[in-house]
């Protein structure tokens, strides 16, 4: 399986999506820029089908494409990074609820753009994932949720190339002069066993970019993968490590985002001066490691480039 799937967004679910749009933007992480244009616009019929852990048949809800935008969604703009903070309230119902009341905020997904969406989908089906839901536009399918959850509990999401407009909208997101100037390299999942996650995502098709590497300092384990151009590092960490907070709240999933910077020291003092806490310095000074975490459970990694 080649993916030559391009990176769209990640995906967090959270109960308050201002206070998450707030802090990421008081900490100077990230900038709120608005709901993003998930689907093509196109006036239609759009229909959304929910597989995954429902009672029953499938259910559907059908709406109108077109006209006004009305997602409850909201954007943060990382770099070149969109997060998605999506408001659910936790608790009985879809399983997005039920997943936030046991794990509370958090990343549960990111988002490529597929050049064949049904192909690629078929591809997981056949591996024995299952279809989370389908939204279609006018019959046809705009994104597919693929529960790929068994280790490090991250859904895939897939969609059709972007349009000119939503390639505008990105292009005009990340020239805002208050956004960092970071580019998108991937993310770390905490997983409870390494070879167990590391096994599964072969299994998926993806590719081990790197050999296990033993970080004593950070009290981790850790393998990479790449997914498309995204990095996947899978980490065992220890209780005391600086994962701690993420395993314990929310045990696997996503615990960072990580980024390539230009000049680190620079972007470690900016985040300083506005009260952000540095957990960890490398001792070579090229990774830094953001308390970013105090809402939304994200820590955030910075890396020199070099």
């Amino acid at each position: 399986m080649n993916f030559d799937w391009e990176f769209n967004h990640l995906g967090m679910m959270v109960k308050d999506r201002d206070e998450i749009l707030s802090h990421y933007q008081t900490i100077g992480l990230g900038v709120s820029v608005g709901p993003q244009p998930l689907m093509p616009y196109i006036e239609g019929e759009g229909e959304i089908t929910f597989y995954k852990e429902l009672e029953g048949e499938p259910i559907s809800h059908k709406y109108k494409t077109g006209g006004a935008h009305n997602f409850r969604d909201g954007q943060s703009q990382i770099g070149d990074c969109q997060l998605e903070i999506y408001p659910m309230q936790p608790g009985p119902g879809m399983f997005i609820s039920r997943y936030l009341e046991k794990k509370g905020d958090g990343i549960n997904h990111i988002a490529f753009n597929s050049n064949d969406i049904e192909k690629d989908t078929q591809y997981f089906l056949d591996l024995g994932c299952e279809l989370v839901f389908n939204v279609t536009t006018n019959g046809k399918t705009v994104e597919n949720y693929i529960d790929t959850r068994l280790h490090g509990d991250l859904m895939i999401s897939l969609r059709p190339p972007a349009d000119d407009w939503e390639k505008l909208w990105r292009r005009n997101n990340e020239s805002h002069p208050l956004v960092n100037k970071w580019k998108f390299l991937g993310i770390g999942i905490c997983v409870n066993d390494l070879d167990a996650a590391s096994n599964y995502y072969s299994r998926l098709g993806f590719k081990a970019s790197s050999k296990k590497n033993i970080n004593k300092n950070l009290k981790a384990i850790s393998q990479e993968f790449l997914i498309g151009k995204i990095l996947f590092e899978l980490i065992e960490a220890d209780r005391e490590s600086i994962f701690s907070d993420s395993l314990k709240q929310r045990g696997e999933g996503v615990s960072e985002i990580i980024f390539l910077v230009s000049d680190l020291s620079k972007e470690i003092e900016q985040l300083e001066n506005k009260g952000t806490k540095i957990l960890y310095i490398s001792s070579d000074k090229k990774i830094a490691s953001v308390a970013s975490h105090s809402k939304g459970n994200i820590l955030t990694r910075l890396i020199q480039k070099d």
